[in-house]
Formats: structure tokens, sequence, C-alpha cells
């Protein structure tokens, strides 16, 4: 769980709720006093470790040190300036570890396309937030020989590919297990979002399960999901 510490007044603010909106208006999750911030001015994202900022101000703007920022994957030590306050982010991450194509059966998501009926409620939730952090496309595009590339190594979709060249990627079958890749300043992470009792093993990579905690990949490793292979490769 993430949180934002708030310089001017030394407090804290638990990350707790899958998307949290800071501004001046009462009611919002965070409610800050400064008059330069906007009423609703940022929206932030958490899913399992990781956190997502987007910038709801039209006129005021966001700065993520320094810099102006639509949206983009917060990091540790993250500060982000919004009117005249300053919030430092903090996540208990320790660093170990989209929109999406739908090609025939593969693993890759369409948001919208998700069988949700075949999901439990709190699966539907993880998805939902899972297609929420989709949208996040402000990350620095990397070096072409930097992007990633996911290689479906059996199943019906053998040898199609696709690129991580976006925030993040979806994996998975609804109401079976999904997982989302994602892409990050410091390289690119696996993260396990559900799984349905009965639905077999948990996700792996080179069969070592993954748990609730990011886990960073390396080129050729290979994502074990619901029984299809994914290579991983840079």
């Amino acid at each position: 769980m993430g949180t934002l510490h708030l310089e001017s007044e030394d407090k804290d603010f638990k990350l707790n709720q899958s998307r949290m909106v800071v501004g001046r208006r009462p009611g919002v999750d965070i409610v800050l006093s400064d008059p330069a911030v906007s009423g609703r001015h940022i929206l932030i994202i958490s899913i399992l470790d990781d956190s997502f900022i987007e910038n709801l101000s039209g006129t005021n703007g966001t700065f993520i040190n320094g810099i102006r920022t639509d949206k983009t994957v917060l990091q540790e030590g993250d500060v982000i300036t919004i009117g005249k306050s300053k919030l430092i982010y903090h996540t208990e991450n320790d660093g170990h570890g989209v929109d999406e194509e739908d090609f025939e059966k593969t693993m890759i998501l369409k948001p919208g396309k998700i069988a949700r009926d075949l999901a439990t409620e709190s699966q539907v939730k993880a998805m939902q937030d899972a297609e929420d952090t989709a949208a996040i496309k402000a990350i620095d595009p990397e070096p072409k020989s930097q992007i990633a590339v996911l290689k479906v190594r059996s199943g019906p979709a053998a040898g199609k590919e696709v690129k991580v060249d976006r925030a993040m990627v979806t994996l998975g079958r609804p109401g079976v297990q999904v997982v989302v890749v994602s892409r990050r300043k410091k390289g690119y992470f696996i993260s396990y979002i559900s799984g349905a009792s009965g639905s077999g093993k948990a996700p792996s990579v080179n069969g070592k399960e993954l748990r609730s905690q990011s886990t960073p990949l390396a080129s050729g490793d290979v994502i074990t999901l619901a029984g299809v292979e994914i290579e991983f490769v840079i």
C-alpha cells in the first residue's frame, strides 16, 4: 500500500482504495486546503503494490519532480506538486517484484470485451482497475531496442506477438487468471491480479508462482498463465 506525505502539514494519507481523488473540494478522498489546488486535481489508481497518477485539472496542472505530467506511474520518493502543495509518494513495494489488442483467442484482454459474468465481484473490480490503469500512457517512450515483446509459445494463439510499448498490458482469461505486465522506469514488472478457485496452478514465471507482489521481468523469462506459455523478450 502506498502513502502520500503532505509536507506542509507533516501528514500521511494511505492509498487504501483502488481509486482516490485529491483536491480542494469537500467530499473528495483527500482534501487539501490549498486555494491553488483545483476541486478535483488528481486521481490516484492503485493495483497491488503499484500506483498511477492522472491529472484532472485543466488549468492548474500537476508536476512530478518538477516536470509537468498528465499521467504516469509513481515511483518511490516522487514529489507531486499541485498548487503550492507538495505530496511525497512512498510505497511498501521493495522493487521486487497499455490499449490492449485482441488477437483471436490470445491472452491479451480488450476493454469492453471482458466476460465479467464469468468472474466474481472482487475479480470484476480488479479487472476494472486494470482497465483503468491500462489507459495510462504517460511513460516516456523507450528506444525501440528496449521495447519488450510478449511471444505466445503455446495454445490457440501460438506464434502471436504483442509489443509492450505502453504503460500496461493485461493478460489472462476473466474468471480464470488475470495478470498485468507494466513498463516502468526501472524495467518491466508482472503483477498477479486475480484467479478463480479451481483454475489450476497459479500463474508463474520460469516455474515460480506469482504472489501479490510485483515481480521484475528479464528477457527470456517464460510466463505460464492458465496453461499457456508466453515468452518475455527485450
